[in-house]
C-alpha cells in the first residue's frame, strides 16, 4: 500500500546561514544546494518538536544535533544544538545514526554512532537537552558492542536503530538495530543489552548479541543489499516500528518502507516478540528514511513522523498519515 504524505518541508532558507549566505540575490542561473544535512535519527521532545541527529564525520564541520519545531500552518523550523564538551578522548561525535529518549527521565536521550572505524568511536552518548537554550550536556559515554570493525575494505557494524525500554523489574533495556545489507551482516538484527545509566555501563549477553534477525517486507531490487533497519521507534503501546531503505548510491534512486516486526515483551531474556510475516505499513518512494518517531499534534491525521538522508539531495522531514 502506498503512503499518503502530508507535505511540510524543511525549507532551504532555514539553512542559508549555515552556508554563509544572508540574502538571496536574483541570478540567471541558480544552483540549488541540498536543503539540510542528513537526518539520521529522531526522538520526540513534545507533541510538535523533535530532536534529530546528523551523520557528520569526525573531520566534518556542522552540528551533530538539531531541534525541529512545528506550528500550525507554518513551515518547520530547525535550530542547531550546541555541545560544549563531548567528555571522551575520541572527541566530538562522528556518524551519529540513531537516537531515543530515556524512559522516566525527561529531557534525557541516548544517541549512537554507527560503529567503530579502525578501532575508534563506536560510542553511545547519554545526554541532557535544554530545549529552550538549544544546548546539550553529555552525561556519560559508553562503548557499543563490536562484532566487526569498519575498515577501508570492510563494512562492519552499522547500527542505525536505537530504542530504550523499562523492563518488568525496572531495569533499562537497550535495543540496537543492525541495519543489514552488507557482506558481513546481510540481514537486519535487533540486539539487546541492559543499561545502567548511573554507572554508565552497558552489558550484553551472548543471546542479546545474537539478537533476532529481521527481514524487511517489500519489493526490493536486491534483497542482499537493502537495509532492513534504517531506524527504530517504539510506540507507547510497546509496538516496534522500523523503517527500511534501499540505497543505490548518492544519487539514488531511493525507496523506503515502514513496518512493524513485532513488539516488546518486557522479558529481558527474550524482549522482542517477532511476527513471522510482517507486512508493509507504508511505502515511501524516492526518499531514504533514516529517522522515525511519533506523530505531530498540530497536523490532523498524523500517525508518525519521518526524516530522510537523501545524500546529494539533502533531506526532508514529514508527518505521515
Amino acid at each position: 500500500m502506498k503512503c499518503r504524505i502530508l507535505f511540510l518541508a524543511l525549507l532551504l532558507p532555514l539553512w542559508l546561514p549555515m552556508y554563509g549566505c544572508s540574502t538571496m540575490q536574483p541570478a540567471a542561473d541558480v544552483t540549488l544546494q541540498p536543503p539540510a544535512a542528513g537526518i539520521s535519527g529522531m526522538a520526540q521532545i513534545d507533541g510538535n518538536s523533535w530532536l534529530v541527529v546528523h551523520d557528520a564525520l569526525s573531520f566534518e564541520k556542522g552540528p551533530r544535533m538539531s531541534i525541529i519545531t512545528l506550528s500550525a500552518d507554518a513551515a518547520p523550523v530547525l535550530h542547531p544544538v550546541t555541545v560544549d564538551s563531548w567528555q571522551d578522548a575520541d572527541g566530538r561525535a562522528s556518524d551519529l545514526e540513531a537516537l531515543c529518549p530515556v524512559p522516566s527521565r525527561p529531557g534525557e536521550y541516548l544517541m549512537a554512532e554507527s560503529g567503530t572505524w579502525q578501532g575508534k568511536n563506536g560510542r553511545l552518548f547519554h545526554l541532557r537537552l535544554d530545549a529552550s537554550t538549544k544546548q546539550a550536556v553529555i552525561l556519560g559515554v559508553m562503548k557499543l558492542p563490536v562484532l566487526a570493525d569498519n575498515k577501508p575494505h570492510q563494512v562492519g557494524d552499522q547500527y542505525e536503530g536505537l530504542a530504550c525500554s523499562k523492563g518488568t523489574d525496572g531495569r533499562l533495556l537497550l535495543l540496537l538495530g543492525e541495519r543489514g545489507g552488507s557482506q558481513r551482516f546481510p540481514d537486519g538484527v535487533i540486539r539487546w543489552g541492559v543499561l545502567d545509566l548511573d554507572r554508565h555501563e552497558l552489558q550484553f549477553t551472548g543471546k542479546g548479541l545474537e539478537g533476532v534477525k529481521i527481514n524487511a517486507p517489500g519489493k526490493w531490487k536486491n534483497r542482499l543489499t537493502n537495509r532492513d533497519i534504517s531506524d527504530m521507534y517504539i510506540s507507547p503501546e510497546g509496538k516496534i516500528w522500523l523503517s527500511a531503505a534501499e540505497d543505490n548510491g548518492d544519487n539514488g534512486p531511493f525507496t523506503s518502507v515502514i513496518y512493524s516486526p513485532g513488539r516488546i515483551s518486557g522479558n529481558f531474556s527474550l524482549p522482542v516478540i517477532a511476527d513471522r510475516h510482517p507486512e508493509v505499513w507504508r511505502t515511501v518512494a524516492s526518499v531514504k528514511i533514516e529517522a522515525l518517531s511519533g506523530p505531530a499534534e498540530s497536523v490532523a491525521g498524523s500517525r508518525m513522523s519521518i526524516g530522510s538522508d537523501d545524500e546529494n539531495y539533502g533531506s526532508i522531514w514529514r508527518p505521515v498519515e
